[in-house]
């Protein structure tokens, strides 16, 4: 089955679905030596207690596991948690295939039939890692006290029309969430990497870091640690989505199959342990994880990476050592490193997508990045294939910013101007750039003009890589570029700078029903002062920046990403996004690069229950949906 090929069936489909994914009980409980040793002496209440009464039960890829060993990952400084290999735990989630939305903390839901309102059930005796019940009260901190707080962010999706949800807490198990207007893509955007925030937070223990409820000590432990702003202090020490410090307590309670022992920010190698109160069991009532103990080591050196990946230091290697520039060293390692290579299916449409500033502060660099003309002058420049050969060993086909495949499939939007054509590429930019300087170059109302490209390194290095190419593309139809290279910290916090004119994004979500939930990613992203002029006449939101009136063709697709969510039925949402796409076509707002393929996985020989072909993505955060608490190590 393709991926997501069953996302939005109609409302109707989904009105009655309250089921569990191999709902059963379990009498006798098997588990981990380490833990029956802790029960024996009396530390921790015996197996069957510390799981619920109708624990979620994942089916195993290969067979059932052996409890015990230590899984190595490399960690590169910035986020532990990004849920594609770690900390994937909503209240619902993708299935393996990601055909559908499953249960997970929840054990099944029901939907009003305009899809206006959400019924959830909890698993009757969930307990976080601390052994607290985990209930609505749950639940109702994290809204009261997180969800639409400033120092929170990425849940827009629960907003329908500026409209924050209604949540009702109907007992300890049972809660509601509803609108005035229907919310159709509410579960599938709980599934994806965003919603595992609505679960991170015990109310029993986080309370005491509140300042509605505790202002006084809350106050004396910002002093205590320097802090003047709440906002700052609380994403410091409590974390936003994504953060490290959601997970650098150990004394913070989570519903994750494994846990921090101690703090491991500024650490070089920190291991976590298996959560003696985690939820899963396997088809045989084992309770998961079989793996004991997690072990990442810093390793912020993208080069560094490599070679400790060829040296068998990571089980299961990150996305970002497993591009197609290193296959062949890492294939020519695969005795030394002891790892196997797995095929990956992967659901992003695109290498690299440039995003241009629209809105840049300097107006003269705006109105020209407003030109068609400029934007075409640079695709054309682009010679994709040298670069898919040369950095992508041949694996690749040029491709824009759109769907590669699946009902939102846009021929004009994927492939219009990918050829290499720098004459056709002059005669555009001389509509836009006619003058130039005694050394060729263009200039920009009589002054040198040099386009700033940000490269974030530290996500991808083989940006970098690309970007050499394409400097060299663009500096050969008269372009002075200068091409910014940072580490995934400074280039998150430098791009909205005006000494940046455009960056580079992967191009995610991109098969099967996934570019619904990623809508707002075809309105172009750098241009932030459009988006604010959405987030007051659409999204009810306080805008980030500046307003800025956007052309009209802008502003009907700001309207569709804001209609979509609130269709009433499959077709209409689906007619909508492809108006939505069509004007992407329109504008070529966003420059692409290449569509991926031939993408895979190195993973340890002993290492088993991981399914080949893998799938990989964002929105579907692959590989996390294929059970890493089901991996084991065997003979």
């Amino acid at each position: 089955m393709n991926i997501m090929t069953r996302l939005l069936a109609a409302i109707a489909a989904l009105a009655l679905f309250a089921g569990a994914a191999m709902a059963q009980t379990c009498e006798v409980v098997g588990e981990a030596p380490m833990l029956a040793e802790r029960v024996a002496a009396g530390d921790l209440p015996p197996a069957a207690e510390r799981i619920p009464s109708n624990p979620m039960v994942l089916a195993v890829a290969e067979e059932i596991g052996t409890y015990g060993g230590e899984m190595l990952d490399l960690y590169d400084g910035s986020r532990l948690a990004e849920f594609r290999q770690f900390g994937y735990e909503g209240l619902v989630r993708w299935s393996p295939d990601g055909s559908e939305v499953i249960p997970n903390i929840a054990a099944g839901w029901e939907v009003s039939p305009d899809g206006s309102s959400y019924t959830f059930t909890l698993r009757e005796g969930l307990r976080w890692s601390d052994g607290h019940p985990f209930t609505t009260a749950d639940i109702q901190f994290y809204f009261d006290e997180v969800a639409f707080e400033p120092y929170n962010c990425c849940n827009s999706y629960m907003l329908v029309d500026g409209q924050k949800p209604v949540v009702e807490i109907i007992d300890e198990l049972t809660f509601s969430m509803s609108w005035d207007a229907p919310n159709s893509t509410l579960l599938q955007n709980l599934a994806t990497s965003y919603g595992v925030q609505v679960t991170q937070f015990a109310a029993h223990y986080l309370e005491q870091f509140s300042m509605k409820k505790n202002p006084e000590a809350v106050e004396a432990l910002m002093a205590e640690d320097g802090y003047d702003d709440y906002n700052e202090w609380w994403a410091a020490n409590i974390g936003r989505y994504g953060q490290n410090s959601e997970y650098n307590n150990p004394d913070r309670p989570l519903m994750t199959a494994w846990i921090p022992t101690a703090p491991f920010i500024g650490q070089e190698r920190f291991t976590f342990e298996r959560n003696p109160y985690y939820f899963k069991v396997d088809e045989a009532c084992n309770q998961l994880p079989y793996i004991d103990f997690r072990t990442w080591s810093l390793t912020p050196d993208e080069e560094v990476r490599v070679l400790r990946t060829m040296d068998g230091q990571d089980h299961f290697c990150r996305r970002d050592v497993c591009q197609p520039p290193n296959k062949a060293v890492l294939f020519d390692s695969q005795d030394q490193g002891d790892y196997r290579f797995v095929d990956l299916t992967n659901s992003d449409h695109n290498q690299m997508l440039l995003h241009i500033k629209y809105t840049h502060d300097l107006e003269e660099r705006a109105a020209l990045f407003q030109e068609k003309d400029f934007r075409i002058g640079l695709s054309l420049a682009m010679d994709r294939q040298n670069v898919i050969d040369t950095v992508y060993v041949g694996q690749g086909t040029p491709h824009q910013m759109a769907p590669r495949s699946g009902p939102f499939y846009n021929e004009q939007l994927a492939t219009q101007f990918t050829e290499h054509d720098p004459d056709l590429a002059s005669e555009y930019l001389d509509r836009v750039l006619p003058e130039r300087g005694a050394d060729g170059m263009r200039m920009l109302n009589g002054e040198p003009f040099t386009f700033n490209v940000l490269v974030n390194a530290g996500f991808r290095a083989d940006w970098a890589d690309v970007m050499q190419l394409i400097e060299r593309d663009w500096e050969a139809v008269g372009l002075d570029v200068n091409v910014i290279v940072g580490s995934d910290e400074f280039a998150r916090s430098a791009r909205q700078g005006n000494d940046v004119d455009a960056y580079v994004w992967a191009g995610e979500n991109g098969t099967g029903q996934l570019p619904i939930l990623a809508a707002d990613e075809y309105v172009p992203e750098a241009a932030y002062g459009w988006y604010a002029w959405g987030a007051v006449n659409y999204f009810g939101t306080e805008p980030a920046n500046p307003v800025v009136t956007p052309p009209s063709d802008i502003q009907r697709m700001i309207e569709l990403v804001s209609l979509i969510p609130t269709s009433a039925s499959a077709e209409v949402q689906s007619d909508r996004m492809k108006e939505l796409l069509q004007l992407h076509a329109d504008g070529l707002w966003v420059i692409g690069l290449a569509m991926p393929e031939g993408d895979y996985r190195v993973v340890n020989n002993a290492l088993r229950n991981v399914p080949n072909p893998l799938i990989g993505g964002w929105l579907y955060p692959g590989p996390g949906p294929l059970n890493f608490e089901t991996f084991f190590f065997g003979d």
